[in-house]
């Protein structure tokens, strides 16, 4: 017999499990995203989804979009499918090459280059954060958290994707956002202040003045985005420290595995060995 579901009662459901999603503490920008490929995914369906539906559903996707983004959708769709009980119609993910990612994040060099840019300019706000992101780990998402309280304690306790985690700040860092709040007459909260009083910066707006100040600095724009400096941070503790559990520990990685990626090496750094074969 054909294992099927109509379309009504996929919609029919689609709320419910909006509020299950709510409920397993997901973000809601994920929740959103979920929601966003599963109704786009809907909308293309005919009455009855079959198993043929949805992989004809995942070709027309391999046709407009990369990999990655395929996947995703792909991933969002099955994890519906599974939750209303049809595990059957689900689909495997397009396998896809890894691309080393460690080529797209910024270099030291780029970095400071882009803090001489920002203290040149007067720009101190973004300047500290560029500064703080790289010297904790933190998320841009999770700046809320950077207050003078945490700066005073020399840590702070993030909740993040459904756990909570310490950040720590260096005796360096401690003393430059104690001199910037005192610069800036901050004396309780947020210390990076968005639009409104007492609320943290938005991302986009760190995006936006990060790539503002990496056209300024005349640096490759696509190794700035919101997870560079975090990458960073990362990329430098493997090379100083080198402890990848504690480094997991502090950004908050569930698995080892994610966070191994910093121990991979550069397409510049594998040539720069490959010339000291002397062959």
């Amino acid at each position: 017999m054909k294992i099927c579901v109509t379309k009504k009662y996929a919609e029919e459901r689609l709320t419910e499990y909006e509020k299950e999603m709510f409920m397993q503490e997901l973000s809601r920008r994920t929740i959103a995203k979920y929601m966003a490929d599963i109704s786009q995914w809907l909308g293309d369906m005919g009455d009855v989804i079959t198993k043929e539906n949805v992989m004809q559903y995942k070709t027309f996707l391999c046709e407009r979009f990369k990999a990655a983004s395929v996947n995703s959708k792909i991933i969002s769709i099955n994890r519906y499918l599974k939750w209303l009980g049809y595990c059957e119609l689900c689909v495997q993910t397009k396998r896809a090459q890894t691309v080393n990612v460690m080529d797209k994040i910024i270099t030291k060099e780029d970095y400071y280059s882009m803090l001489r840019v920002a203290e040149e300019a007067g720009k101190q706000k973004i300047f500290y954060i560029m500064k703080t992101i790289a010297g904790t780990g933190i998320r841009i998402g999770e700046l809320k958290y950077v207050t003078v309280a945490a700066v005073k304690n020399g840590y702070t306790q993030i909740w993040n994707k459904g756990k909570y985690r310490n950040i720590y700040f260096s005796d360096q860092l401690c003393r430059e956002l104690t001199e910037y709040c005192r610069e800036m007459a901050i004396e309780e909260g947020v210390i990076f202040e968005g639009r409104y009083k007492g609320r943290a910066i938005t991302s986009a707006s760190v995006w936006k003045s990060l790539k503002n100040i990496a056209k300024q600095a005349e640096i490759p724009v696509e190794t700035v985005y919101p997870h560079s400096l975090r990458h960073l941070f990362a990329k430098s503790y493997m090379e100083k420290i080198g402890d990848i559990t504690e480094l997991a520990d502090l950004l908050g990685h569930s698995r080892l595995e994610t966070t191994w990626i910093y121990t991979k090496t550069t397409l510049s750094e594998k040539r720069k060995r490959l010339n000291m074969l002397d062959l």
